[in-house]
């Protein structure tokens, strides 16, 4: 891979790695950082393209050029091409499309920057795998991110699996400020840590009552860690960072924008099993946070309010169309809601088969039929209604193999 000499692959990832270099794991950053830049949040074809061939694949084709007929031929020489003319049709006009949009923005300067930058300020990298890489943010499958910034403490994130992400109106009312201080009080004495989006209003509220209560919380940026916004909170980021952890899957540099909040949604969704929206008008940015959580198969409240009050019609509208539960009570969100029992209805075959993957984490079909001592058809009875019943999601690899895995609010 020629965008970078050994020597300045050692320089600008060492820090990242800590206390001993690797050359792979240098090559994943470099590749990783390079997809943060190239794209937009969301690039289902960046994602695609990155499962199929590896990122470090993705780069040496970006390093080439990108000429679709080179990406036509390495995607299938490893298979995938029927893989990725189901997500996008028309494969080699995406293919184009996505060469118009990237090379523009590829340059060997611009990822030495964002290394630099990310080491000047002492922020850590985390890749799909790494140990206190959030598992939820899989869920988004070709849509989730390359690459997660974070500044504090990141290993917060390893935590989320019992964390509430809590959104709301940024012109929120003193009803809307009072209960997210009582459920982050509940959540405080139960352990379960804090996402929001470190914006005024709920969120802020959220992020400060997550402080007062020395609870774990993460601020969810919409711009690279050096544009946080906004600014009016600085010193609220500062103690987040002192007390929990910032991240963003953007570059030091990259500004925020509409596109990049409402992408920025998504992450704060996929965070966590639980999402609670408190006060949110009809079209709010919160809205589109709880129909994240939607599509994703979370668990999703709403705070009911007044009917007077413009903050709570989004949140009653909600309640209403049977989107969300009403958190009539803030001690249902501090329930055990993970409990496996809550998983048990459907068939025998269905729990057996969900049993394997919490225990596999994600398998091809022969590995969860020996574990759940399943005939192949019994297997595939199993795989087809936890797909109907939206629990399951699946991952191709380079040699077309199928592995299987629960869906993040379903894996504990």
């Amino acid at each position: 891979m020629a965008i970078l000499s050994d020597q300045e692959l050692q320089d600008l990832t060492l820090s990242f790695q800590g206390d001993s270099y690797s050359k792979e794991r240098a090559l994943d950053l470099v590749a990783a950082a390079t997809l943060s830049l190239v794209t937009e949040p969301g690039d289902r074809m960046a994602g695609a393209l990155a499962k199929a061939l590896g990122r470090q694949g993705l780069l040496q084709l970006l390093i080439d050029g990108f000429e679709p007929a080179r990406v036509l031929e390495a995607v299938n020489k490893v298979s995938a091409t029927n893989y990725l003319m189901e997500i996008f049709g028309d494969l080699p006009g995406t293919i184009s499309d996505s060469r118009q949009r990237w090379l523009p923005r590829f340059s060997k300067q611009a990822v030495a920057n964002t290394l630099q930058r990310a080491q000047q300020l002492e922020h850590s990298l985390l890749l799909a795998g790494d140990d206190f890489w959030p598992m939820g943010l899989d869920d988004l499958a070709e849509g989730a991110p390359a690459i997660i910034f974070a500044q504090g403490n990141y290993k917060v994130l390893g935590k989320l699996a019992k964390g509430v992400s809590i959104v709301g109106s940024r012109a929120c009312t003193e009803y809307g400020a009072k209960v997210s201080a009582k459920l982050v009080s509940e959540l405080a004495f139960h352990k379960r840590p804090t996402v929001s989006g470190g914006a005024i209003g709920i969120d802020s509220h959220v992020h400060t009552q997550s402080l007062r209560n020395s609870l774990p919380t993460v601020a969810v940026m919409a711009g690279g860690l050096d544009r946080k916004y906004p600014s009016s909170n600085s010193n609220l980021f500062q103690a987040i960072a002192r007390n929990g952890v910032l991240i963003s899957e953007l570059a030091c540099g990259v500004a925020p924008s509409r596109w990049r909040f409402l992408q920025r949604n998504r992450l704060i969704a996929a965070l966590t099993p639980t999402t609670v929206v408190v006060e949110a008008g009809i079209r709010s940015g919160s809205i589109r946070t709880a129909n994240n959580a939607i599509e994703l198969n979370r668990e999703l409240f709403a705070v009911p309010g007044p009917l007077t009050s413009a903050a709570s019609a989004g949140t009653n509208s909600l309640i209403a169309e049977g989107k969300a539960r009403a958190l009539v009570d803030t001690r249902l969100i501090t329930a055990d809601v993970s409990e496996p029992a809550r998983f048990q209805d459907g068939s025998s075959l269905l729990v057996r088969a969900q049993d394997a993957l919490r225990e596999l984490r994600q398998a091809t079909g022969e590995q969860i039929a020996k574990v759940a001592g399943l005939t192949n058809f019994e297997l595939s009875l199993a795989l087809d209604e936890l797909k109907a019943r939206n629990l399951l999601t699946s991952i191709q690899d380079s040699s077309g193999l199928l592995h299987y895995a629960l869906k993040y609010a379903n894996r504990a």
